[in-house]
């Protein structure tokens, strides 16, 4: 004879109970899949340059005007920074993902938020903007971020990585050279310039918060929600660099501190004080407003 034992109530209650933990994980990882993990991509043609491989949806005249961009690029930046004591001169080339469009670039990779474009070692990824005025200011912008990483082998603050980008890709892009620190007016974050620094006194656009404290920017702490501001900051981030790097006072120092990472400390000792420094600073910024395409409110 076979014996069959039941279950006991509570030892079927807790396995029913197993069993839907188990399906709304997967349920929830299923989500997450959909929505974060990258779809599958396939290139349509492959450029080769110097100092890039660009695997590309776009048509081949598009490619071929990025791979120019980014070439002018590399020539500004490391006839700025080759000096810098991690900088590789043989390195491998450095790899692009370039979508024929805004729409593609956000199907390949969901989950961008508020992300234009992005870089994720190996791969700066961006899409050629047809609509824009100029087409190339986010594949520069994270080009410069590839550069940092994998050419000058920089460790930066916040402020200054994402300040030096967009010092970069702010900058007219001519036929045959990166005018770096002359403001392309159509690009980010410059587009959106009105929003700093609103009134003529530091203390009221302080109070009215067009302008966020330095030592919050620099330290990336006590400011208000990125959320909220996101646009401010990184106008904060791009006019604090443009002023170091133009500003005669302070360009001297400006690779130095590239070279120590932008840290308070470092700010401080090669910048000056973050009171004074914050003075200066406000005033560049009004003047610059004045007259951005020209790029020049040297002190």
């Amino acid at each position: 004879m076979t014996m069959t034992t039941a279950r006991s109530p509570k030892r079927l209650s807790l396995h029913n109970r197993h069993t839907r933990l188990v399906f709304y994980l997967a349920v929830l990882l299923g989500v997450a899949a959909w929505k974060f993990i990258p779809r599958p991509w396939r290139p349509t043609l492959t450029t080769v340059t110097q100092r890039h491989t660009i695997f590309s949806t776009a048509s081949r005249e598009q490619t071929d005007a990025v791979a120019h961009a980014l070439n002018l690029l590399y020539a500004a930046y490391s006839n700025r920074f080759a000096t810098l004591d991690g900088f590789q001169t043989n390195h491998p080339r450095m790899q692009v993902k370039l979508y024929k469009d805004r729409a593609e670039l956000r199907k390949v990779n969901p989950g961008l938020g508020w992300a234009e474009a992005f870089y994720t070692k190996p791969y700066c990824r961006a899409y050629y903007s047809a609509e824009e005025i100029n087409p190339f200011h986010w594949m520069l912008h994270e080009s410069v971020h590839q550069l940092n990483t994998e050419v000058a082998q920089l460790h930066l603050e916040k402020w200054l990585e994402e300040g030096l980008a967009g010092y970069f890709s702010a900058s007219q892009l001519r036929p045959t050279e990166l005018a770096v620190g002359r403001i392309d007016l159509n690009t980010y974050p410059v587009w959106w310039i009105d929003e700093l620094a609103t009134s003529t006194n530091l203390t009221e656009n302080l109070a009215n918060g067009s302008m966020i404290p330095l030592r919050a920017i620099i330290t990336h702490r006590g400011g208000p929600s990125m959320n909220a501001r996101f646009n401010l900051y990184y106008l904060h981030w791009w006019s604090l660099t443009h002023f170091i790097f133009e500003s005669e006072t302070h360009r001297t120092n400006a690779t130095q501190l590239l070279q120590r990472g932008g840290d308070l400390a470092a700010f401080e000792e090669l910048i000056g004080p973050v009171e004074q420094v914050q003075t200066e600073w406000h005033t560049y910024v009004r003047k610059l407003k004045t007259a951005p395409s020209n790029g020049d409110a040297k002190r």
